[in-house]
């Protein structure tokens, strides 16, 4: 009885600081792109991580990039036979013991939570079919996360952004039959619609003139859309991860089966590129975050943003890790 009243009062307490946000899943790399059989470090906001790979055991390991005895920056470390990792500073060895969250691999990509909610991080539809290619990319994107997540469920911008004479696959006809799902589970939305293929897309896809399209959005950094036409399916997955208050790193996931040729997988490769560097300029012209931004944002709504009002109220009670947030789920945690 002791411990619901605690674990009770513990979420209470999580929820009131912002805390929960730590213990969703968190992409913090490409697979292939990382060399686990050294320290890998890297930033949730301001939450310095270090991640190892203790062979011995093959058993991913993490903690603070800060060392408990003088506050040496352990991703300096060497992984010892034994799967420790050893501080070169007076060789203090941190071991599984010392752990501070859970480290997993999945879907190609490298996890992080703390006391996650759930035992592996949302799926990308199609990933495990054979059939279905995948490329994997990364961008640091100059604005924040909840910009980020406000972009990746936007129906209006493919027109401005992603327009014709720049090579996306924006149309300046109007989506139609949209429409926009809410959970039971409240921690994500969906948005469906049918959109004019502008000449890329026709070229794709054998000149048919209309995609179908569903967008899902997964509290508090997952996103992911999908457009068929036909039998054929691009799905573009992306995980954001906040670098600073306004620096979000987007990883992306680009699985679809229009190509097995080397020749069409580097065109996909391309045109995704290309989509992200139109985002990426949009988000060189976005505001910083701060009071003034969040008084004026919204005073203005178009037609059919449904799925932004969601996604505005699901971050409602949103905090950027910063320093504080860090100490707090630190001292949290003893």
């Amino acid at each position: 009885m002791r411990y619901i009243i605690n674990t009770f009062f513990l979420t209470i307490l999580n929820a009131s600081f912002g805390l929960n946000l730590f213990n969703y899943w968190h992409c913090i790399g490409i697979s292939n792109k990382i060399d686990l059989s050294k320290p890998y470090s890297i930033n949730i906001g301001e939450l310095p991580l270090v991640i190892w790979k203790d062979k011995k055991n093959n058993k991913l390991l993490s903690t603070i990039n800060i060392c408990k005895h003088m506050g040496s920056k352990l991703s300096n470390g060497k992984i010892t036979e034994n799967g420790c990792l050893k501080c070169q500073y007076h060789g203090l060895e941190i071991s599984e013991n010392d752990k501070f969250g859970e480290a997993i691999e999945y879907e190609g990509k490298l996890f992080w939570a703390i006391d996650p909610i759930k035992k592996k991080p949302e799926g990308l539809p199609y990933f495990n079919n054979n059939n279905y290619e995948k490329i994997y990319l990364e961008i640091d994107m100059e604005c924040s996360l909840v910009d980020s997540a406000y972009n990746t469920m936007d129906l209006r911008h493919p027109e401005y952004v992603h327009s014709q004479l720049m090579g996306g696959f924006g149309s300046n006809i109007p989506p139609e039959n949209i429409k926009c799902f809410k959970y039971k589970s409240n921690d994500r939305v969906g948005l469906s619609f049918d959109y004019s293929a502008n000449k890329i897309i026709k070229f794709l896809n054998e000149n048919i003139s209309q995609t179908n399209n569903f967008h899902m959005y997964v509290y508090p950094s997952f996103s992911w859309s999908k457009v068929s036409i036909n039998n054929k399916n691009l799905i573009i997955g992306v995980n954001l991860l906040p670098l600073e208050k306004n620096k979000t790193r987007w990883y992306i996931t680009v699985c679809h089966n229009y190509y097995k040729s080397e020749w069409g997988k580097n065109f996909m490769k391309i045109l995704t590129l290309t989509i992200l560097n139109q985002d990426f300029i949009q988000m060189q012209n976005q505001y910083i975050d701060n009071d003034l931004k969040n008084a004026i944002l919204f005073k203005h709504m178009f037609n059919d943003e449904e799925p932004i009002l969601e996604l505005r109220n699901m971050f409602k009670d949103y905090k950027y890790p910063d320093i504080k947030l860090c100490v707090d789920l630190y001292m949290n945690q003893k």
